[in-house]
């Protein structure tokens, strides 16, 4: 069943049914400010920080599912009835009430068709301002002249998301609410002290107003009915303690095809000063409209420095539109706040946010570089890194010596350094001093050198890297003496990066240091990793193999395979090999589990894995971050067909049709899908927007399928393609010169260049030269063996 379809030309999703299966969710806001809104109007609110400043309350994981949220009741006063303009929350019978939710580029629409009325709620967020908007047009559709209460509420969080969920005893007596011309002032004072304050303003004329939660909805009610809404007049209660809200109240009279356009403004700030100016600027709509443009040319610039025309229009309703969305939003957010992530977690985590650059920078190098700088800093000396830093406020000094070291977590600085270096060819950012967590400071080069020296200097007893606390799959137990071979695969694809630095900038010292590590790496990994068909995941601190022929329960996992390929840890042969173990045991229709069989008996020495129930998460789910280097592997290798089968797998534009079993947003991906040995229901997916899904999901196609990727002489142009394609078009920004490239298939093959043709000239190779700023570069590839 599906429940909306794409619509590539307005850049929007539009959802047609609103009962969707999840909460189907868009984040408005760009840097600062982030307003998170689902298909039912529900979601919250924070600023900078979710964890600190959370203005907006949600219920996680509560009955009724989806509250509370940003909810505009209309009320008749003819008789009473009353609806809202999202369906939920007063969930009207959907044979007479019909609605389409639109999720767009930085804002939310909803169209409301009932009793005669036409309502039209759009939600944005401007792009430099504290505040969200609502904005409302009603038109009376009827014969008939209609009088109208309406009703606009909201419910404020008590900013520190901890206290607010666990400490009511203390919380529930802070608020002092406050009410002045059209405008609910919400003040708090927390301790340690300090004074956060918001407001909610109406440029509809506010007949009454609530700003205590309990008496707008009143006793054993919720927000599908209302006592206020209900009785047509709020009470005018202000709440000094308690549990605030706003809720504005006005009217509107319509006479047969009149309409009419208000706004509500919420946002931080005094109620008295930003929240008049707010309101005064908001009372025209001309000025919504242009808030509304704005945010359409900003997404325009990022979005047209990747643009593709393939055979599949679901891969090109993901690349050119939602996938890159997606990979801004994990860019501005990390991993903090979804209506999966709670927002206790704050900040960045640093294998995240390092992964999270590969996704914008080729459209937002200069905010990527001051990200890349932000993350250094959570750099220890030692060359070991925080697992999570959060920059407001950060400050050097031991105190950020707290939880234990990861394998894998300051690797991820060769990845993205060596990317934003192949976008920009900004080589002088390596000689940028930058200080360390804990003490001291050294260039940008130096950073990455104690990151490879830390490795180095924590190896097992088979060459391998430790796990520490743990790697990228932090259910697995490789504490103490265990060895952890996807850091290892990763550590050997860092070394291979710092070696074309150093090549590049002439320090043969270092091509002669880290060449001496890789080569006794390397080793290392053909003498111990391989199993015969396909490569170990590691050693326990026992000496038990992890993911071996011989173990007693997982026998082979994903990870191990894939990052062998990307990082060339050995022949074509064996990588082949592994790749067509990966097909066997690990492939099905709804992508590749990340292990096999599914752990069934808890072992300690494995660790938390084998906690979870078969298919579900780290244990044998489809995790799709990891069936993106899925993609890349069998790109590397070639194989198209292969490389395109596995995308099309876990592709979120492929569910639409089956969105009712897949259950999450078909234009974002998911953290994961329940796999094949789940009991009841292989192929929902759970956890979307906030993942490293995001980004490889683009990398993967846009750099590997498609094989346009930037590298220190030009861009690469290596396409693995399904074979049955005629060919493909990609426009790409780089470095200032636009690319415009044409790929033919006409040998129908899966890989390989036979012509390559720039400005009308053949060139050798498959990388096409650079090109000065703002020039347009016509590129003609065609492809054969």
């Amino acid at each position: 069943m599906r429940y909306g379809h794409f619509d590539d030309q307005a850049f929007e999703y539009i959802i047609e049914r609103p009962d969707t299966p999840t909460s189907w969710v868009n984040y408005l806001g760009t840097e600062r400010y982030c307003a998170i809104i689902s298909n039912n109007a529900s979601g919250y609110a924070f600023y900078e920080s979710p964890k600190s400043q959370r203005l907006l309350r949600f219920r996680f994981n509560s009955v009724p599912m989806d509250r509370p949220g940003r909810y505009v009741y209309l009320r008749d006063q003819a008789d009473g009835e009353y609806w809202s303009i999202s369906w939920q929350p007063v969930a009207k019978p959907l044979d007479q009430f019909k609605t389409v939710c639109a999720h767009g580029l930085g804002y939310t629409r909803f169209v409301t068709h009932y009793r005669g009325i036409e309502a039209t709620a759009r939600y944005l967020v401007p792009l430099d301002s504290p505040v969200e908007i609502w904005e409302v047009e009603l038109k009376n559709t009827s014969s008939e002249p209609r009088h109208l209460d309406v009703f606009a509420y909201a419910e404020w969080c008590f900013w520190e998301i901890q206290q607010d969920a666990f400490n009511f005893q203390y919380i529930l007596y802070t608020c002092r609410m406050g009410y002045d011309a059209d405008i609910v002032d919400y003040s708090i004072r927390l301790w340690p002290f300090r004074e956060p304050k918001g407001f909610f303003a109406s440029t509809l004329p506010v007949e009454s107003f609530d700003t205590d939660r309990d008496c707008f909805l009143g006793a054993y009610r919720h927000e599908g009915n209302p006592t206020a809404v209900e009785q047509g007049k709020c009470s005018g209660s202000i709440a000094v303690g308690g549990t605030p809200c706003a809720a504005l109240h006005g009217t509107i009279r319509l006479a047969p095809g009149e309409s009419r356009r208000f706004a509500y403004v919420v946002g931080v700030g005094d109620a008295k000063t930003a929240g008049q100016e707010y309101k005064r600027k908001y009372s025209d709509p001309r000025s919504v409209e242009h808030e509304l443009a704005r945010l359409a040319d900003y997404w325009q610039e990022r979005l047209a420095g990747y643009q593709v025309k393939t055979p599949d229009p679901t891969l090109d309703s993901m690349v050119n539109v939602w996938n890159q969305v997606q990979c801004h939003t994990t860019f501005n957010w990390s991993r903090s706040a979804s209506f999966n992530e709670a927002g206790g977690r704050d900040g960045m985590g640093f294998r995240d946010s390092n992964q999270d650059t590969l996704g914008v920078v080729h459209c937002l190098p200069e905010p990527v570089k001051a990200k890349l700088v932000d993350l250094l800093k959570a750099q220890f000396a030692d060359g070991s890194a925080m697992h999570g830093v959060q920059p407001l406020g950060f400050t050097q000094g031991p105190h950020n010596r707290q939880g234990e070291v990861f394998s894998d977590d300051h690797l991820w600085l060769l990845v993205s350094v060596a990317a934003y270096l192949k976008e920009t060819l900004d080589f002088g950012f390596l000689d940028a001093v930058v200080p360390y967590a804990d003490e001291g400071e050294a260039s940008v080069y130096e950073h990455l050198k104690r990151a490879l020296d830390f490795s180095w200097s924590k190896r097992g007893p088979h060459g391998l890297c430790l796990g520490l606390a743990a790697d990228w799959n932090d259910c697995l137990n490789l504490k103490g003496d265990g060895e952890t071979t996807f850091s290892t695969f990763l550590f050997l694809l860092g070394l291979n990066e710092l070696l074309e630095i150093a090549r590049r900038q002439s320090r043969r010292d270092d091509e002669a240091h880290y060449g001496g590590m890789k080569r006794e790496l390397e080793g290392a990994i053909d003498a111990h990793v391989w199993d015969g068909r396909y490569f170990l995941r590691g050693f326990l601190t026992s000496g038990r193999k992890l993911g071996a022929a011989s173990s007693d329960q997982s026998k082979i996992f994903l990870n191990a395979q894939t990052w062998a390929v990307i990082a060339g840890a050995a022949s074509r042969e064996k990588l082949v090999s592994a790749m067509d173990s990966v097909h066997e045991y690990l492939a099905t229709e709804h992508g590749a589990v990340l292990n096999y069989p599914a752990y069934t008996e808890h072992d300690a020495e494995v660790g938390a894995i084998t906690c979870f129930p078969k298919g579900l998460k780290e244990n044998a789910g489809i995790f799709c971050h990891a069936n993106t280097w899925a993609v890349v592997a069998e790109a590397l290798l070639g194989r198209g067909d292969q490389a395109y089968a596995l995308y099309r797998a876990f592709l979120p534009a492929a569910k639409n049709d089956t969105a009712d079993h897949y259950s999450m947003e078909p234009y974002v991906y998911s953290q994961f899908i329940v796999g094949k040995e789940h009991p009841f229901h292989f192929g929902r997916a759970r956890n979307s927007w906030l993942t490293g899904t995001a980004t490889w999901g683009f990398v993967a196609v846009s750099q590997y399928i498609l094989g346009v990727r930037a590298s220190y002489d030009g861009l690469i142009i290596d396409p693995a393609i399904p074979s049955d394609w005629e060919g493909f078009e990609v426009t790409r920004v780089f470095r200032g010169a636009t690319y415009r490239i044409s790929v033919r298939n006409p040998a129908r093959v899966s890989s390989g260049v036979r012509r390559l043709v720039v400005n009308d000239e053949p060139l050798d190779g498959h990388v096409v030269p650079v090109f000065p700023a703002g020039t347009t570069v016509r590129v003609q590839v065609e492809l054969g063996r």
